[in-house]
């Protein structure tokens, strides 16, 4: 999810509270981020996320035990679907921010990637989808070297598709240079969801991953164009219905119909030239599903 660039906490209560938890008396500002979370609901107020992130960059060094603070709280501190969830939400949006923010400081950065790449998999759902999000604010900074330090990421569902959707924001995807280690990432994400057992074929971790794959690579053929399309068309050569679906997916993006025809064309025909035999070719009927015999009446 990208963000508009946002200004600091506006409004008394706010600022007032921001205030206190900066001296280590939270609840104030707590109860005021909780009211205005727009939880529990179906959409979080991330422009406030953001706003209370900027306040943290603002601050520089003196909020960082806030932020880390907000970003450690559990399940049971701040429950899921509950307006206390917003709390984590912006303790690693401020994180993210802080270590971009702070570029020479590579232990801080080296701190904040550790939690985020713990956050990935947290229980509660809008914790795990800001992980992106602060991971790119990163990505926009220091380009090549934070895909290079996430290589790590990718043996785990959740944590590889953190990945994938990071670098398919906009304010990442740009900063990228290495398009081999971007493609790298991008192929090791199909492996992991090509590898997975099938007792993890309903696992959300991996229809998270499929669902990033149905995303990120569009995104990244804007930028780097034929080599995407090469890889799309190698990962082609799969019968896993999910996979060829997700390929699919990236070639209905409008971004690239006009800039890459021929380009969508040549994925489709190999997708299509390694569509599976039918079981029976002579009973095979386009558009026809088999049903099986008929049992015999007596």
């Amino acid at each position: 999810m990208a963000l508009r660039t946002a200004e600091g906490l506006r409004g008394e209560q706010l600022v007032a509270g921001f205030a206190q938890a900066i001296e280590g008396r939270p609840e104030r500002l707590f109860v005021q981020l909780g009211i205005q979370s727009g939880l529990p609901g179906t959409r979080v107020n991330l422009i406030l996320a953001q706003a209370f992130a900027t306040e943290c960059v603002l601050r520089g060094k003196a909020a960082d035990k806030l932020a880390f603070g907000m970003a450690a709280l559990s399940p049971e501190a701040a429950p899921g679907a509950s307006e206390r969830e917003f709390l984590p939400v912006c303790g690693l949006l401020a994180l993210g921010a802080r270590a971009a923010s702070e570029k020479k400081d590579a232990a801080l950065r080296k701190k904040v990637v550790g939690i985020l790449h713990e956050s990935a998999e947290d229980v509660r759902f809008r914790v795990r989808e800001i992980v992106p999000t602060a991971l790119a604010k990163i990505g926009a900074v220091a380009g090549d070297a934070l895909v290079y330090e996430l290589a790590p990421w990718m043996d785990g569902f959740f944590q590889a598709s953190a990945v994938l959707f990071a670098m398919a924001q906009p304010n990442f995807t740009p900063v990228i240079s290495d398009a081999e280690a971007a493609l790298a990432r991008l192929d090791e994400a199909y492996v992991l969801a090509r590898d997975a057992t099938r007792s993890m074929s309903r696992y959300p971790g991996r229809k998270a991953l499929i669902d990033a794959l149905s995303l990120a690579p569009a995104a990244l053929a804007t930028h780097f164009g034929v080599p995407v399309f090469d890889l799309l068309a190698s990962w082609s050569n799969t019968e896993m219905p999910e996979l060829r679906e997700a390929i699919e997916a990236n070639l209905r993006s409008g971004k690239l119909t006009s800039r890459y025809a021929m380009e969508l064309k040549r994925v489709r025909a190999a997708l299509k030239a390694s569509l599976p035999p039918p079981r029976d070719p002579t009973m095979a009927v386009q558009g026809m599903r088999g049903r099986g015999k008929k049992r015999s009446r007596r």
